[in-house]
């Protein structure tokens, strides 16, 4: 397995001095929690504080405004690597790259974001946090089990960006924010299965 992980820095809050990374994880771990089990709406400094174990004098000096603590914690996400499945073939790694996906938006990750789809359209710096950090990582992880297939010969064209490539996320992610329970690990491997591999093979030139 490779591992997928933008390139992050240690830089300051947006309060101002330089922060305690033993705090920090707390606190982001306390943001997720309140967002999963708040909302964003219900998300305060308090809230966090509490959660996290910390006075609110140490969330304050870190951020400014409930957007900058938020759309940091959701930027830090990206700097947890995704372990790239490489089975050997592009079904197995799917299958893999599927099930890794179904645990994180069941868990508490899946749950704060979601908990954020509202404020999105009207919070700039959640909205490029969310594109920058989530969105980018995980296309990144499903960009290299396309790419490998073709290295392999599985592919004989690259297929990120493709209505196809979309089809692996795209039952699993609607599934997760429409339905509001959790998605099963039988209903990734279906998706693979049913839709992403029929697609694949009707994309392939004749012989």
């Amino acid at each position: 397995m490779s591992d997928v992980s933008p390139t992050g820095d240690d830089r300051p809050g947006r309060g101002g001095r330089p922060r305690d990374p033993s705090r920090d994880g707390a606190i982001r771990a306390a943001i997720l929690e309140v967002l999963a089990r708040s909302g964003y709406s219900g998300l305060t400094m308090d809230a966090v504080a509490a959660a996290a174990g910390v006075g609110k004098a140490t969330i304050y000096r870190r951020w400014r405004t409930k957007s900058d603590l938020v759309a940091d914690a959701v930027a830090q996400l990206s700097h947890t690597p995704v372990e790239v499945p490489d089975t050997g073939s592009l079904e197995g790694d799917l299958r893999e790259l599927l099930r890794w996906l179904v645990d994180t938006v069941n868990g508490p990750i899946g749950g704060a974001i979601r908990a954020l789809l509202s404020a999105l359209p009207h919070e700039p710096a959640l909205r490029t946090a969310f594109h920058e950090g989530p969105l980018a990582l995980w296309g990144a992880a499903f960009g290299q089990v396309w790419d490998r297939a073709v290295q392999r010969g599985e592919l004989a064209a690259p297929m990120t960006g493709t209505a196809v490539a979309a089809t692996a996320s795209a039952p699993i992610l609607q599934r997760w924010l429409f339905d509001g329970e959790p998605v099963s690990l039988e209903f990734a491997d279906e998706v693979v299965a049913d839709v992403v591999l029929p697609l694949v093979t009707a994309r392939r030139p004749a012989a």
